[in-house]
């Protein structure tokens, strides 16, 4: 008996060590990407019967739709939100309207014209104060205007970045090339116990540290948490501010761009120290 029981407990044992194996076991959350980025929902998506079922809150959100359910009769609605206005020209012929996200900004959006409607790609903040900047000019040199907006994505006490769209007149999109990449590529620093250095393109910048408002720094400066783009005539132009601190920027680089085998392809990058650091 004690042998028989033993083999019992020790059954009990493994089944249950089994059945705790199968608890740590358990597959991680479905994830589900929108455009590359992933998307934290509240409920996850399952898998059922070779099935992925998604939440219908999620499923609204993601595709920017009004998703409600009738339990009297058993019925999913699925309808188009109603988009909102929020920027437009200043002669008041092409409008943006999008559709209020919960993370305070506007998405889905749509370019309406006089002559067409397309969805355009990205977001804007909902503040008034940062709507969308819509303009007109010749960027492809074709003798015809181009729609210009430029999308505000972020902002905040050292952060201001912006996101350019172009169309031709027939809705064509123009692809623009990250301003970003082009000054990453122009771009070095380093820092000393003695100043700071910039490198762009080969031309050498000396700041010494004596005239940082910061002090000391551990860290070369940086560049990319301020990026406005601003047009001046028919050129589309890119600036971003190089940081040595949160709250200390130093200078500008600024790149005009030139409409080239299909793309709007950015120039060198210039650099403008502040007065206060300048020789």
């Amino acid at each position: 008996m004690k042998v028989k029981g033993w083999i019992i407990a020790t059954t009990a044992a493994m089944v249950l060590s089994a059945t705790s194996m199968m608890v740590m076991a358990k597959p991680d959350p479905i994830k589900v990407m929108l455009n590359g980025t992933e998307w934290v929902t509240e409920a996850a998506p399952v898998h059922i019967d070779d099935e992925i079922m998604i939440p219908l809150q999620t499923f609204g959100k993601l595709f920017g739709k009004q998703v409600t359910y009738d339990s009297q009769s058993n019925t999913v609605r699925i309808d188009d939100k109603k988009q909102v206005p929020f920027a437009q020209s200043d002669d008041q012929t092409i409008q943006i309207s999008g559709d209020a996200s919960e993370s305070g900004t506007y998405e889905h959006l749509t370019l309406k014209t006089q002559t067409f409607s397309r969805h355009i790609p990205g977001y804007n903040v909902d503040n008034p104060s940062y709507a969308p900047i819509i303009e007109r000019a010749d960027l492809t040199d074709d003798g015809k205007k181009d729609i210009v907006i430029i999308l505000t994505t972020g902002y905040g006490t050292g952060i201001y970045t912006s996101n350019p769209l172009v169309y031709a007149e027939t809705a064509e999109p123009v692809p623009v090339e990250d301003a970003y990449t082009a000054f990453l590529k122009q771009f070095d620093s380093k820092v000393t116990d003695k100043q700071i250095e910039l490198n762009i393109r080969g031309e050498r910048t000396v700041i010494p540290i004596s005239k940082l408002q910061s002090g000391p720094v551990k860290y070369p400066p940086g560049i990319g948490s301020v990026m406005t783009y601003t047009l001046e005539g028919n050129t589309l132009k890119a600036t971003t501010a190089v940081q040595v601190s949160p709250a200390e920027f130093i200078g500008d680089l600024t790149l005009s761009y030139t409409f080239k085998n299909g793309l709007l392809q950015a120039g060198d990058a210039q650099l403008a120290l502040y007065p206060e650091y300048g020789s």
